[in-house]
């Protein structure tokens, strides 16, 4: 099902004897013209690649038109590649481009799951890192939980500085414990951008605190241990949490210090702030849809703690909150009580922030601060819903550029008339909210429709996938 490093070379290998096509031999007039291609620098081709949709294996299918076309492409091949643990030994020992490689997902195998879980627990990923100087992004999946990344000794913050993005990827369809996520077991991994965390429990590790040589030449790299401080985006797939933990709480802790003499002369308690936040939640995710930790987390209202986070979204730029049953293409009439109402949302509530750019503290709002927002599958009983849950007061401006909504329909008798004008009815109202003269530094578009469509073009089956 999945492709691995030998399989990539296996292909390369044969495009070394497979005869070529007639008509497209180096030299003739038919291949000078197809070979354009060639002569383009490769950040261009990888542009047009890119925006092309092209997937890995139309690459390797170019890569085999003729001998210009693979020496030309062979390293987009080789950008990206898959193993198991199984495979690690036999990679170390005869890839050849390691130099090559940008993307790395160790997979797991499903058909051995004891050998499986062993590897994520006994096989070092130091040589992976070591040797692969371009290295940057990781999808790492696991059969339970991913404590064993904290257990990971034989490499350090030196070699996995590199990675910026990472995914994990959680296989367990059991307990709480046994799909558990806390960030401490990230502690080796400083440099994150981006993380992607799919079917975890996610908690806050009570009992982490880094840990320092005697004497404390460590000190500066060490006290980032179990942070990600330059994280910009955070997308969570079907995770859950416990109250009264928060996102703020896990993603941007505060550890207790090992020595209070450390305390002293110390810089001011850096923290983690995100540009953007997605989080998708599918049927499995039912129960904590509707439980009172989703509503705390969509509505800080009435949240006593609130003004304790508040450094975590003070640089939110872009949320998406989407909620889909996908078993809804089988039986479109009918969809699952989990859906929420749009006026349970509670983004509007003030807070007081120092700004990056002036240095003045300014009053804002989580909603006021955001320039895209993206709600999916959602309901809504009427439209004055919409100015209880996106209306601000006190003079504070939008900075909205765009809205994705994507609502529950209306069912039953004349359902498809009645739908039509809700829709235009939904967009003229939220025009009027964030469009209304001087109201908004940006001028917002929207994007406004049903959630079934969304089922229908599968246009998020890949977010909730832990095969792609």
């Amino acid at each position: 099902m999945k492709r691995s490093f030998v399989d990539a070379q296996g292909e390369q290998n044969q495009s070394l004897v497979r005869k070529k096509p007639h008509g497209l031999s180096e030299g003739n007039r038919h291949g000078k013209q197809c070979d354009i291609i060639t002569r383009l620098p490769l950040e261009l081709v990888e542009i047009i690649f890119k925006k092309g949709n092209l997937s890995r294996q139309d690459i390797i299918n170019i890569s085999m038109t003729s001998s210009s076309h693979r020496a030309r492409f062979f390293m987009l091949v080789f950008q990206s590649i898959k193993i198991t643990w199984g495979d690690f030994e036999r990679f170390d020992k005869t890839f050849k481009h390691k130099d090559l490689i940008r993307h790395v997902r160790i997979y797991s195998d499903l058909s051995d799951i004891k050998k499986t879980t062993f590897g994520e627990w006994n096989i070092s990923m130091r040589n992976l890192l070591l040797e692969c100087t371009n290295l940057w992004k990781m999808i790492i999946e696991v059969m339970t939980s991913a404590r064993c990344l904290k257990y990971q000794d034989k490499f350090d913050v030196d070699l996995s500085d590199k990675i910026t993005s990472l995914t994990l990827i959680s296989h367990a369809n059991e307990a709480a414990d046994e799909s558990l996520f806390e960030l401490s077991q990230l502690q080796k991994f400083h440099n994150l951008s981006e993380l992607k965390l799919n079917g975890f429990f996610i908690n806050k590790d009570q009992y982490f605190y880094p840990k320092f040589k005697p004497d404390l030449s460590d000190y500066a790299v060490r006290c980032l241990d179990g942070k990600v401080l330059n994280l910009k985006h955070l997308k969570l797939v079907n995770c859950r949490w416990e109250h009264p933990s928060n996102l703020s709480d896990i993603f941007s802790p505060n550890y207790p210090s090992p020595n209070p003499v450390l305390i002293c002369g110390r810089e001011k308690e850096k923290f983690t702030a995100p540009s953007s936040i997605s989080i998708f939640y599918s049927e499995e995710s039912a129960p904590f849809v509707v439980s009172e930790r989703f509503r705390n987390f969509v509505n800080n209202d009435n949240d006593e703690q609130f003004l304790f986070q508040t450094q975590f979204y003070s640089r939110l730029k872009q949320l998406s909150i989407v909620i889909l049953n996908r078993k809804e293409l089988t039986n479109p009439e009918r969809y699952d009580y989990y859906y929420p109402w749009i006026g349970q949302l509670g983004f509007r509530r003030k807070f007081h922030v120092h700004s990056d750019a002036s240095g003045e503290i300014e009053c804002r709002s989580i909603l006021t601060s955001l320039e895209r927002l993206t709600l999916v599958g959602w309901r809504l009983s009427n439209l004055s819903e919409l100015e209880k849950a996106f209306k601000t007061d006190g003079g504070m401006k939008y900075n909205m550029k765009h809205i994705t909504l994507y609502i529950m329909p209306v069912t039953g008798s004349g359902a498809e008339n009645r739908n039509e004008e809700e829709l235009k009815g939904i967009k003229k109202r939220l025009e009027e909210i964030f469009n209304a003269p001087g109201i908004n530094n940006n001028h917002c578009t929207m994007d406004i429709g049903y959630a079934y469509d969304c089922l229908k073009d599968h246009r998020y089956d890949q977010e909730f996938s832990k095969y792609n």
